[in-house]
């Protein structure tokens, strides 16, 4: 234990000598701070007092100068409230009068009103042309102009938009925003106050190409609200002090002195700017979502009017379980779940309200009372009503079997409640959806060729029985007899509800499989 006290002694005394005899590295430093500051005397500017570590007054100066430059320029930039407006500008700018037209075409509002007077594979062909020529006006060395271009004005705004008033109020609490008449009292004051500051200062300040030309890009700003904020001649005074301050590292050498880092250097993070590819693929974006969106509205209105048409103002029959209340469940899991309810509740409804009625009471008549020249004509309309009939009865069945007591409704109902924390349970329900839905879509696919089948023979009879000599059926004349109808406008009739009904379900169809 004593000797443990010896040698806590020892270093106890070995520190309290450090405090009176710096270190190597220490002295090492002092010196390079000590040079540092001889160095900044070497500049004239007096921006900093060393020995008593305060920033002075003329620092303030300095930056009110700035300020009184860049401060009217500051309400353009942050009372923008769209980020992109600067990219248009910048864009806009490179771009020839035919492209300037282009893009309006292109716009979504254009694209819209085009399309109520013009078919939307015409419109969709048109704009596609138009979007093509749009972007070849593109080429390389525009687009390096537009993002050199941008680069700067960017660089611009930071520089202008940095926090100016913020950092002469340290110096002069009366300061008041936005007042460049106003006739400052700036006092010294302890310069690690504003250290972090200067560092952001110069890292914004330091970014800009000050030796380059700035004309195009005050060019673009004046054509943004034919206003010029700074003055061109003012913004080059200016460049000329800030590049004399850089180069002499005046700023760098005050922020080493304050922050007693000698090592200090200022990080630019400043990087070039590339903004044409971006605003292109969202120029290709609002095209397809705009073209999208015609098609999708031009064939709601087109299933309205069918939907119209067939059913008039009657309410269509909706399924129990396959329909959009059984999706709830899906929709609140980010599910698609049954993606085929209405077509089916169309089918579903045609089928009873039309095709057992209307439909049958024809083909009892033609198939069953009616002598066909040979079997083998009869078939394919027999055969399809057949099989149209027995969908009806399977979309009951299917329908049921999606009940919450049946076992596939049940497997439904508990794989959603493990869904919401089992990432499994969601992949099962996906496949048993898929499966669902492709069996609603092989009945609604079958249906549908059936009743093609039905309407092309329901035609060939209507023409066969205006023939002298009738080719498919040649008792005619006794049907008639039998018709509750006349036959004639009873064939018309299905005919023409089979076409509109089997081109509302192409409306569906079309898109899935």
């Amino acid at each position: 234990m004593a000797k443990k006290g010896k040698m806590s002694g020892i270093g106890l005394f070995e520190r309290l000598l450090g405090l009176f005899i710096p270190s190597d590295a220490e002295a090492q430093k002092n010196r390079l701070l000590k040079n540092i500051y001889k160095e900044l005397g070497k500049t004239k500017v007096k921006f900093y007092k060393y020995n008593s570590g305060e920033a002075l007054p003329q620092l303030a100066k300095f930056f009110f100068d700035i300020y009184k430059v860049v401060g009217p320029a500051q309400p353009v930039f942050k009372n923008t409230p769209n980020p992109n407006t600067f990219k248009h500008m910048v864009i806009d700018y490179y771009m020839t009068d035919v492209q300037r037209e282009l893009a309006e075409s292109l716009e979504e509002e254009s694209i819209l009103e085009r399309a109520k007077s013009t078919p939307v594979k015409d419109l969709a062909a048109q704009v596609k042309n138009e979007l093509a020529a749009y972007l070849n006006g593109f080429d390389v060395e525009k687009i390096t102009k537009i993002d050199m271009l941008y680069t700067k004005l960017s660089q611009l705004i930071a520089f202008c938009t940095f926090d100016y008033y913020f950092l002469l109020r340290k110096f002069d609490s009366g300061m008041q925003e936005q007042n460049f008449s106003y006739t400052p009292k700036f006092e010294m004051i302890r310069a690690e106050y504003i250290l972090e500051d200067l560092k952001d200062f110069t890292t914004v300040a330091w970014a800009l190409p000050l030796e380059d030309d700035w004309s195009e890009v005050f060019k673009v700003l004046k054509e943004y609200r034919n206003v010029q904020p700074i003055a061109m001649n003012t913004w080059n005074k200016l460049t000329n002090v800030l590049r004399k301050y850089r180069d002499k590292a005046v700023l760098e050498m005050t922020i080493q002195l304050i922050s007693k880092d000698p090592a200090y250097q200022t990080v630019i993070t400043a990087a070039q700017e590339h903004i044409i590819d971006d605003q292109l693929d969202k120029m290709r974006k609002t095209v397809d979502n705009t073209l999208q969106k015609v098609q999708s509205d031009r064939k709601n209105s087109q299933i309205d009017e069918l939907v119209h048409s067939i059913f008039g103002s009657g309410s269509i029959m909706k399924l129990k379980n396959y329909s959009d209340e059984g999706n709830k469940g899906f929709e609140k899991r980010n599910l698609s779940g049954f993606t085929l309810c209405a077509p089916m509740d169309y089918l579903k409804s045609f089928l009873l309200d039309y095709v057992k009625r209307n439909v049958r009471e024809f083909a009892d008549l033609v198939l069953v009372r009616g002598q066909w020249v040979s079997s083998v004509l009869a078939s394919p309309m027999s055969d399809a009503y057949h099989e149209l009939m027995n969908i009806s009865n399977k979309i009951t069945e299917f329908d049921s079997s999606l009940d919450p007591e049946k076992e596939m409704g049940q497997k439904i109902k508990g794989y959603l409640v493990r869904a919401e924390r089992d990432p499994e349970a969601k992949n099962i329900l996906k496949s048993l959806t898929k499966d669902i839905n492709e069996k609603a879509y092989n009945m609604l696919s079958a249906a549908t060729r059936d009743l093609i089948v039905i309407g092309k023979n329901t035609k060939n009879l209507l023409e066969d029985i205006e023939r002298k000599e009738p080719e498919m059926i040649i008792n005619w004349a006794e049907l008639t007899h039998f018709a509750e109808n006349p036959i004639k406008e009873q064939g018309v009739d299905i005919y023409k509800k089979i076409y509109l009904f089997v081109n509302l379900m192409k409306c569906f169809l079309s898109n899935e499989g």
